[in-house]
């Protein structure tokens, strides 16, 4: 029997402001000791200290009380995972930034060009729910604390997990109209959004986009970033980078991959144009690694299968207060279907089916309003493609079409703490009688959830 929604967001919001409420004087006050430790820090040696704390409450029409009682409950939506309160993240991290006229894997950025070569780093700490996905194997995904007992299923049990989403090394160079290296393990840069979100706050919706799944989160290599364009034409960066693979620290089959990016912006910055993509072999090789590097790498074979990934997308302001976003995601996993090349899920040797490669794609976008500077109105709007059901996965295997809606609100209540509640609805077409929620018992779903994020 599932469970009515019969949670207003109202009362989530209270419940929300309530965790946040005893955080509020100390910031307003300005003597809070980790501003005080940040603020001696930056002046002393110019590296800043930044954190979060998100906590968020939700819930979904279609899950049982027992289910509502495990983690991920609310697959395949992803960002508020689990039902009822949970810790997405205590985010804390240290950077020295690069003096520089381009901001790696987010965009060029008007002013003069730098004359001076620049140094600097990142390094963060995360634990919390989110701390599971931005774990990469070979690294902090292995360490004793994020171990799952024998026969649990990752996240299902509520457990919480620590991660360092990016450790990495920067440079600026001052070459041409400006060039800058990215060294370590930092994410992408490839779609719309960039996980991991160091500040979420301006984000308007609490959860993700299907896309957001599909694409490349962490990477480890190097990236390179440069200002091609910069005149009244607007500007113009490009980006190629060379990396193990999707979230690999210890690569699994002996090939890199390369990310790669354009960034075009207008003059008055009020327009974005951004082409992004990453392409190379996924598989695992069993004769370099002791195991599938799961949920990431799900196929094995001693051949390399590519897999790439394209986003197309575009921000504009038709008002000030107005602004609009749209995102189109074009990828495959190809499989030469010979004997040795499977999908660890679905390969069944009484069959013989080995994996003969999919495709899919996704378009999502959004309009948000701003009715003052401190509260924005959103509404999404997305559909999925994965009818080879490669993309999605760990959210969901089950093939078929992903469509939601999503309609939130972002409130911040002074600098540092926001506010996101936010109501959604999904659904499923073309899945053949596959349900992909409520634990495989319904092909559609509504959620309610609210977030706050605290900075500091």
């Amino acid at each position: 029997m599932t469970r009515p929604l019969h949670t207003p967001v109202a009362r989530a919001c209270l419940a929300a402001l309530a965790l946040a409420a005893p955080l509020l004087p100390a910031q307003a006050e300005g003597n809070a000791p980790w501003s005080l430790f940040g603020d001696a820090l930056e002046a002393a040696a110019g590296i800043k200290a930044f954190g979060y704390l998100q906590l968020g409450i939700s819930r979904n029409d279609m899950s049982t009380h027992d289910q509502a009682a495990g983690g991920h409950s609310n697959f395949p939506v992803v960002g508020a995972a689990d039902e009822g309160l949970q810790l997405n993240a205590l985010h804390v991290g240290f950077e020295r930034s690069i003096t520089t006229n381009i901001l790696p894997r987010i965009t060029p950025i008007p002013g003069p060009v730098p004359w001076e070569f620049s140094w600097g780093f990142r390094t963060e700490l995360m634990v919390g729910r989110n701390g599971l996905p931005a774990g990469m194997i070979g690294f902090d995904a292995d360490w004793g604390v994020n171990r799952m007992p024998a026969g649990v299923a990752p996240g299902s049990n509520r457990q919480n997990h620590v991660a360092m989403p990016q450790v990495f090394a920067q440079f600026y160079v001052p070459v041409g109209q400006g060039l800058a290296f990215t060294v370590g393990r930092f994410g992408s840069g490839v779609g719309r959004d960039i996980p991991p979100p160091w500040r979420p706050g301006p984000q308007v919706f609490y959860t993700h986009t299907y896309a957001l799944v599909s694409q490349p989160d962490q990477v480890t290599g190097v990236l390179g970033s440069l200002n091609l364009l910069r005149n009244e034409l607007g500007f113009l960066a490009a980006e190629l980078g060379v990396v193990n693979g999707r979230q690999n620290w210890t690569d699994n089959n002996g090939s890199k991959s390369l990310i790669g990016a354009l960034r075009w912006r207008s003059t008055d910055m009020a327009t974005w144009v951004d082409y992004s993509f990453m392409r190379g072999n996924e598989q695992n090789d069993m004769s370099r690694v002791s195991a599938p590097q799961m949920p990431i790498a799900r196929l094995i074979s001693p051949r390399g299968q590519l897999r790439e990934h394209h986003s197309f997308s575009v921000a504009f302001k038709p008002a000030d207060t107005l602004q609009v976003n749209a995102e189109l995601v074009l990828g495959r996993q190809k499989g030469d279907g010979q004997p040795g090349t499977i999908d660890v899920l679905t390969f069944d040797p009484a069959k013989g089916n080995f994996f003969a490669g999919a495709r899919y794609s996704g378009l999502n976008a959004q309009v948000v309003y701003s009715s003052s500077p401190t509260l924005r109105y959103g509404l999404r709007a997305e559909t999925f493609r994965d009818r080879g059901g490669v993309a999605l996965f760990p959210v969901t295997a089950v093939p078929g079409d992903f469509n939601a809606v999503t309609a939130g609100l972002s409130w911040d209540l002074n600098p540092n703490v926001t506010l996101r509640p936010e109501l959604r609805h999904d659904w499923q077409s073309h899945h053949h009688g596959i349900k992909a929620f409520g634990a495989g018992t319904a092909s559609r779903q509504t959620t309610v959830s609210v977030d706050a994020v605290i900075h500091f």
